[in-house]
């Protein structure tokens, strides 16, 4: 009987998310006026690069530090929060884990971002909103979407983008992908036309309308995305025509010119990495159509014939035939952007 309620035991700590990856402290990053000094505890922190860090012990308890410079002195309170990683626990052993975290204080952190200004009217230090890094007027990004390259399901492409702000927390950006490598699968013995692809993207962005991470470091945005990606493939068909009362089977060297348009309402956050690099993450949905051509193609010159599939599980959708894989439907991304900031 010891031994199973040592398993159990053992169990719900090796499932308990916030006790294994949390811990003892957290950091706290404060962002202030050059000239402050953060006073935590015994400790004086002075600002490195604007900023200071402090390690608070996990606690329930509401985590107190003071601002101070020459002149101004301010204490701020900030109460504890519930640690994201708790949540893990609801995908494993029924969210059992979760009892070990309430048994201890990693479950609890603070705010991971504090960004201190001055009330000039005042005279007081006070907790702003306002983004660390703010996206002004004429700044610039380039940047790439390594999920292109890896497309292994559609046409591989390199990608260039760069995005441009004409006002403040507000840009437009122009993205061009060209075809690298053959499309997986597609390898006829012969080929009528060169294997092509290209893609454009244009996007306008609105920045910090939304403020759901609630973190200061992170800006947040609304996109209105349209994007159009044109390929040009050779493939191997195989399809049983009918004449009467006979029927053959025919192989044909198909040429495939597929051309889709996405038209997507986006919401995307920017993580910078240190002071010039960032990733843009997003999500959206829309709109695609997909128009598909066979130029010089012989099917169509029979009344009746029937495509043999060559599908599998791994490779399901191969829309290769005019008029038969055309598509209109909703359309749903995922995915990020690495760039720099000029």
């Amino acid at each position: 009987m010891k031994k199973i309620i040592l398993l159990l035991y053992l169990c719900l700590i090796l499932n308990s998310c916030a006790t294994l990856l949390n811990g003892r402290t957290t950091k706290v990053k404060i962002y202030a006026p050059e000239g402050t000094t953060i006073v935590y505890k015994e400790s004086h922190e002075t600002l490195n690069e604007g900023k200071a860090e402090i390690f608070p012990e996990r606690s329930k308890d509401t985590l107190r530090f003071t601002v101070e410079n020459d002149s101004i002195t301010t204490t701020f309170s900030f109460r504890r929060k519930i640690s994201p990683l708790i949540y893990l626990n609801l995908p494993y052993t029924y969210g059992l884990g979760v009892l070990v975290d309430l048994t201890n204080h990693k479950r609890f952190t603070y705010l991971r971002n504090v960004n201190v200004k001055i009330d000039t009217t005042s005279n007081q230090f006070y907790h702003s909103d306002e983004k660390i890094i703010e996206f002004k007027k004429e700044t610039v990004f380039l940047y790439t979407s390594p999920l292109r390259a890896m497309d292994v399901f559609s046409t591989p492409m390199l990608t260039l983008g760069a995005e441009y702000f004409f006002v403040d927390d507000m840009s437009i950006s122009g993205e061009y992908g060209t075809r690298y490598l053959r499309k997986w699968r597609y390898d006829p013995k012969y080929r009528f036309v060169k294997h092509i692809g290209r893609s454009i993207r244009f996007e306008l962005k609105f920045y910090n309308l939304a403020n759901i991470f609630n973190n200061v470091r992170v800006n947040e945005y609304i996109g209105l995305e349209a994007r159009f990606i044109r390929t040009q493939t050779n493939d191997d068909i195989s399809y049983r025509v009918y004449n009467e009362d006979i029927s053959l089977i025919r192989n044909e060297i198909l040429t495939i010119q597929n051309s889709v348009d996405i038209f997507n309402v986006k919401y995307g956050v920017n993580f910078p990495i240190g002071e010039q690099l960032y990733l843009d993450l997003y999500m959206g949905f829309g709109q695609r159509r997909r128009t598909i051509k066979n130029p010089n193609n012989s099917y169509q010159n029979y009344t009746r014939y029937d495509f043999y599939n060559d599908d599998n599980w791994i490779f399901p959708d191969r829309p290769r035939y005019e008029g038969i894989d055309d598509l209109n439907t909703f359309n749903f991304s995922l995915g990020f952007k690495f760039g720099i900031k000029f």
